[in-house]
């Protein structure tokens, strides 16, 4: 614990062996380090591709509205639609998207249609 604070207590090897396991121990802290930081950037970059993606569809929903003199009025209802259908399209999950569906009995599947179409019929 004291090779990774910053202001720790003098304790170092005192024998080869000692050496070597701190040797090792440092080397296992530095890949497993690595490997969560790695896992981090990767995570914010794909986050930042998402909302890169949704930001340029947006402004290009804009320079549309723009370039064809949409008062506005009408551009911001439209702008507001569409940030709105966004975030419901989000929230909603279709049976299509559950690949785990596909291998439902055909009674069971059968059930699951009638419950959940059951409560618009």
């Amino acid at each position: 614990l004291t090779q990774f604070t910053p202001a720790g207590m003098e304790v170092v090897p005192t024998n080869s062996l000692e050496r070597i396991y701190a040797v090792f121990v440092l080397v296992f802290a530095f890949i497993v380090f690595s490997s969560f930081l790695s896992n981090i950037t990767a995570s914010v970059n794909e986050l930042r591709q998402l909302s890169l993606k949704h930001d340029k569809n947006m402004a290009l929903l804009r320079k549309y509205l723009r370039f064809n003199r949409i008062s506005s009025n009408l551009g911001l209802r439209i702008v507001k639609y569409v940030e709105y259908r966004e975030s419901t399209k989000k929230q909603e999950v279709r049976h299509a998207d559950v690949s785990f569906l596909s291998m439902l009995s055909t009674q069971l599947h059968m059930e699951l249609v009638q419950e959940t179409y059951q409560p618009t019929i």
